[in-house]
């Protein structure tokens, strides 16, 4: 009597394909609308979007979207975050919490002080534009410590600083942030939380 053929080991769910840019983006969307809607918390949606920024090919982003309402396949083509400008004219201004952070967006400071705290916002692409322009005001970005930073921006009678706190190299793979505008007779000031240089007290 022939013994049966043993079964084939179960393929891994989803293509093993290249992700791109394009598929993690997609993937970051349905994460921001489970966490907006409460199908995920925010540590599990932190653990998604860092394990969806990592990914390399189509099987390892699958099951990131498996168990939610609309998964990365199904999603539709949706309109980006608002971009409108955010401005602290003669007044303190700070934007924080669970915000979806649009891929390109203008931060002004007019005699004031604009203070954006990303610490806890929700990026739906893996990089992001932030013009900071401060005219005798401050412009302050507030990171947390797997956003990667790139100061591409100039000063005309002004400064610019870059957080001390060194980036944590084991969130490589995390979302990139663009930071572009002047500071004429002003300053735009980037750090992550905890830069001891800054006080909590100074921007909350």
């Amino acid at each position: 009597m022939n013994e049966p053929a043993p079964r084939p080991a179960p393929a891994a769910e989803g293509p093993a394909l290249r992700a791109g840019d394009a598929d993690r983006d997609r993937v970051a969307a349905v994460l921001a609308d489970a966490l907006a809607t409460g199908h995920l918390d925010p540590d599990e949606h932190a653990e998604r979007l860092e394990a969806t920024y990592a990914a390399r090919t189509l099987a390892q982003l699958h099951p990131l979207t498996a168990d939610l309402a609309v998964s990365a396949t199904e999603l539709q083509p949706v309109a980006p975050p608002s971009t409108m400008p955010v401005t602290a004219l003669f007044s303190k201004v700070r934007r924080g919490g669970q915000w979806p952070v649009p891929p390109a967006s203008v931060a002004r400071a007019r005699w004031g002080k604009l203070v954006i705290d990303l610490r806890h916002a929700v990026f739906t692409r893996r990089e992001v534009v932030i013009e900071a322009d401060a005219f005798f005001g401050l412009v302050e970005l507030v990171l947390p410590a797997h956003v990667r930073v790139y100061d591409e921006g100039g000063a005309l009678f002004g400064k610019r600083a870059l957080p001390s706190a060194a980036l944590d190299e084991t969130q490589a793979d995390g979302p990139v942030l663009r930071v572009t505008g002047r500071a004429v007779f002003g300053q735009v000031r980037i750090r992550r939380a905890g830069d001891a240089r800054y006080p909590w007290r100074e921007w909350r």
